[in-house]
Parts: C-alpha cells; structure tokens; sequence
C-alpha cells in the first residue's frame, strides 16, 4: 500500500520538526546562561519540590544567622555595660572603706560624698546603655522608655518592667536577650528593711502628683512594722470643716488607719511607722500613693543613701556611731550588688558562647545545604555545551535537508 503526502503536509512536518531540535537547544541554551539544570517546575517534579524546600531551609539559615548577629552584638554591649558599672562599683567600695576611717572628717567625707555622686551619675549612663536598634538593654520589655530616670527629688526610679526577651536561632533554639535592670541592679538583698514608694497609675491629677523621697527615719521602729505596706489616699475636700485637702494613711493588709484627715503641703514630709515620703504636686481627690516595705536594695539607693548620710553627719560621738552603722549596712549591699553583677555577667558569657556555637552550626548547615542544592539544580556545563554543539548541528542539517525537500514539485519533471 502506497502513502501519499500532499506539499502541505510535507511542509508542515518539516517545520514542526525544526522548531522541535530549534525547542530543544535553546532550552539548552538557556540552561547555559542561567547555570541552573531544572528551568520549569515541569523539567523535574520531584528535583523542583526539594529545591524549594532547600531554598527555604536557606532563607531561615540567613534569618537565624541575623538574629545571631543582632543578639551577640546585644550581649556585647550588655557584658561591656556591667563591666563598667562593676568597676565604679569596685571604687564606689573603696570610699566608703576610706569614709569609714577614724582619721577622715566631716569636710573630707564631704569630698567622698561628691565623687560617690558622681559614680552613681557614671552608674546611670551605663544602666541606660542602648543596642545597636536604639533599644535600652535594661528596661525589660519596655525597650523604647528610659529605664532608670531621676526624680524630682534627685533619686533614681526604675521605669522598665521585668520581661525578658527571647531570640530564636534556630529550630528549637531561643535564647534570651536582655537583662532587666530590676533583677540586676533594684532586687539586691539588702542587710536592713527599705522602703519603696509609687504612685498609682489611675491617678487623676492634671499635672500628676510625684511622690519621692522615700527613706527610713528609725530603723527599730520600721522593722517592728515589716512587713506591712501602707496606702496613703487623698480624701473628698468636704470630709473636713473648711474643706481642705487631706489624706488617710492606712495598712494595707487589714486597712487598719494609722492617720486620718492629715492636711497635705506639697513636698511636705510624711511620716510613719519609722519611714518618711515626700508627695509634689497637687493630688486629686481619690489619688492613692503605695508604700511598701522591702527586704531588698536597689545599688543606686545604696549609694545614694550613704552620700546623703556623708553630707549630714558629723565628727560628735553620735554622729561616728550612726556612721558606722550605715558603713556596715553600705558594705554588706555593694558586696551583694557585685555578686550579683557577676551571676549576670557569668550568664551573658554562656550566652554569648551558645550564640557563637549556633553560629557556627548554622555555617555548617548552610555548607551542607547548599551543596545538596547545587547538586540537584547546577548544570554540569561541559555535557550542556556537548549537548549543544550536537543540537546546533542537527538543526543546522534538518535546516539544509527542509530547504532541499520543499523545493520539490511535481512540475519539476513535466
């Protein structure tokens, strides 16, 4: 049986057959330029899914990597932070030792109290210390506010909050990011009950009343109250005849009253139970202001305290027994405070550490990673050029054999 193709049907077959091989080598091509082996999903099903999936085992490699970056640069800065604050802390020790001398008088504890200031001034700056982002290392996760800021009657309030941060640096990996300056430098065990001040954030006052000044008067007499807080409450104007502004100062386990209707002065002291406050300002009526007694001492407060104790007393018998006193209470905080400073740094260095052995981890699987990558998607060019060269040459003949095939007609040979 005969087959007969009509001119039509031999031209079409001819240029269907030419663009395949033409199809062929540019894709060739095409793998050439790019470097890649796979082009199209379609090229190989299997080999594109787990390309995909490397490609984002990369992409979380470099994020974690980042991360690291970030954090150790966080923790850097952080260890040099309390380093320096270790160290004012370490002189900040040997003023009050050379204080405690019997042959310094009042005019040289004088001196001692000022450079003593300016340790505590030098202490802030370094308690304040930012990261690369701008954020302050201290302040919990209030990252953006201020963390240790000095009041209207010249002590230091922490602003920040208790939380810690975390980074993650890999599957299952987080490490924490921050300190905050609560635990480090307010919660230090202290040798002799305090007592912390605050005012309540509801308050309604417009501007605000600031209360400060917190500090105890008679030690036996606050530590026979311990551990009870007190409230101090602003009362309606109408509760006393003329009306005037008062307040209630009550106990805040049994609301027993320890006084009652007490007319307020702005930045008058008030007093009780061996403990004394300062409040500034003009509070509304319904302002409340908590005082809590504690066990603990911020190193600031510690340093403060004894300066101010330096600028008051004197070279009488009276005055060198009360020094002493508060020498040894000084002594026995700021040994606490640098222990504390040291379990700190300790833990930033173990995280420092982790952060370099993850870092080093996450090379290696980055090497390994991309290796199985190139391994499935590079081209291995000298086969494509091979490939090529023979392609170029099939086309080149199918080009030459069409020319000759569709010049072909019946009318040739009549």
């Amino acid at each position: 049986m005969s087959i007969r193709l009509s001119s039509l049907q031999m031209h079409q077959q001819g240029i269907n057959s030419l663009l395949d091989v033409q199809r062929s080598a540019n894709r060739t091509q095409q793998q050439i330029a790019t470097g890649k082996r796979i082009l199209t999903p379609g090229d190989d099903p299997i080999a594109a899914t787990r390309i995909l999936q490397l490609t984002q085992e990369l992409e979380l490699n470099a994020l974690y990597n980042n991360n690291a970056g970030n954090l150790q640069n966080r923790l850097e800065r952080e260890d040099v932070a309390i380093s320096n604050i270790s160290n004012l802390l370490q002189r900040a020790q040997e003023l009050v030792i050379q204080a405690g001398n019997g042959a310094v008088d009042a005019e040289q504890r004088g001196f001692i109290s000022i450079e003593l200031d300016g340790i505590v001034e030098s202490m802030v700056t370094a308690m304040n210390t930012r990261d690369g982002n701008g954020n302050f290392i201290f302040a919990g996760l209030q990252a953006g506010e201020q963390p240790f800021v000095q009041g209207h009657d010249g002590r230091y309030v922490f602003q920040g909050d208790e939380g810690q941060r975390t980074i993650q640096l890999g599957p299952g990996s987080f490490v924490s990011a921050n300190d905050s300056g609560k635990r480090v430098f307010e919660d230090i065990p202290s040798q002799v009950k305090s007592v912390v001040a605050q005012a309540n954030p509801r308050n309604r006052a417009v501007p605000a009343a600031e209360i400060g000044g917190a500090r105890v008067l008679d030690q036996t007499q606050f530590d026979e109250f311990y551990p009870e807080d007190v409230v101090i409450e602003f009362r309606p104007l109408s509760e006393v005849e003329p009306p005037t502004l008062t307040y209630n100062i009550k106990q805040v386990s049994d609301g027993r009253l320890l006084h009652s209707n007490v007319p307020f002065q702005s930045g008058e002291t008030i007093e009780f139970a061996g403990a004394a406050v300062q409040i500034s300002g003009v509070p509304a009526p319904g302002d409340t202001f908590l005082v809590s007694s504690s066990d603990k001492k911020g190193l600031l407060a510690t340093l403060q305290d004894f300066s101010g104790a330096l600028k008051v007393l004197g070279d009488g018998a009276e005055d060198r027994a009360r020094l002493s006193d508060e020498l040894a209470a000084t002594l026995t905080n700021l040994d606490r405070s640098q222990t504390r400073l040291l379990e700190v740094q300790s833990s930033v260095g173990a995280r420092l550490n982790l952060v370099e052995n993850v870092q080093a981890s996450n090379e290696d699987l980055k090497l390994a990673t991309q290796t199985s990558l190139s391994e499935l998607q590079d081209l291995d060019f000298a086969e494509a050029v091979s490939k090529l060269s023979q392609e170029t040459f099939i086309l080149e003949a199918a080009q030459a054999s069409f020319a000759r095939v569709s010049g072909l007609s019946i009318f040739n040979f009549i």
